[in-house]
């Protein structure tokens, strides 16, 4: 008796414990990438709508961060308004080997340059979302590749 009762008890929280899983809504997640330049490294920033997040610097291997969720609710509610108002930037000339892009990918969307101006507060949004994600990812202001030393002309 007690086995069955024992297993019609399994069953049940098994089954309750799946359909809550069915039930959840899924990660929503967005990824941020600066191709990086001849004097700025390359970085790639994953978001998750649970304020989960990862970085990788170049090569290196993903280091893991925590996003506050306002911070995180903000960034994907400018994602949503972004890519329905169909945000852009002023086009602008970069150097071949100093230039960079940087990007956030979104659900297939995928968003201009933001190292151009944007047009509009949508893109404005965007670049602030992104400028904070970078600082509690540990990513200074303007990532510059260690090289070597110019040394002044005598």
């Amino acid at each position: 008796m007690r086995r069955a009762v024992r297993r019609v008890a399994t069953l049940f929280f098994t089954a309750y414990a799946g359909f809550v899983l069915v039930g959840a809504a899924p990660l929503d997640s967005a990824v941020i990438v600066d191709s990086g330049s001849t004097n700025s490294a390359r970085y790639r920033i994953e978001v998750r709508s649970d304020g989960s997040a990862s970085v990788s610097t170049g090569s290196s291997t993903p280091k893991p961060f925590t996003v506050p969720q306002a911070t995180v609710e903000r960034f994907f509610a400018d994602l949503a308004a972004a890519r329905k108002g169909n945000a852009t930037t002023v086009a602008c000339a970069k150097s071949a080997s100093f230039g960079s892009t940087l990007r956030v990918t979104w659900q297939q969307w995928v968003s201009p340059d933001l190292t151009c101006p944007p047009k509009d507060a949508l893109g404005a949004a965007l670049v602030t979302d992104v400028r904070t994600l970078r600082e509690v990812a540990g990513i200074s202001a303007v990532p510059v590749r260690q090289g070597p030393e110019i040394q002044p002309p005598d």
